[in-house]
């Protein structure tokens, strides 16, 4: 057992395996695609949503936090 777990006192985080990287080919990094979110990249495409539709989503999750807090509050107040 001592012999096993003795493998993994080394340098490397896993015991054989390299982990030294290959060196960069020649010229600039290549350009990655983005994977983020992009504000409306294209003209052609519609907001998901309009502003008004966006203040009415958040002002239903600002009700909805306010009264999960008012709800836990009562039963915590009630079980002691």
């Amino acid at each position: 057992m001592a012999l096993a777990l003795s493998g993994c006192a080394g340098d490397v985080p896993v015991p054989f395996v390299n982990v030294a990287l290959p060196p960069a080919g020649p010229g600039p990094a290549p350009e990655y695609p983005n994977v983020g979110a992009t504000p409306n990249a294209s003209p052609n495409e519609a907001p998901v949503m309009t502003e008004m539709e966006r203040q009415a989503v958040e002002e239903q999750l600002k009700k909805l936090v306010a009264d999960r807090e008012g709800s836990v509050k009562r039963k915590i107040d009630n079980s002691n």
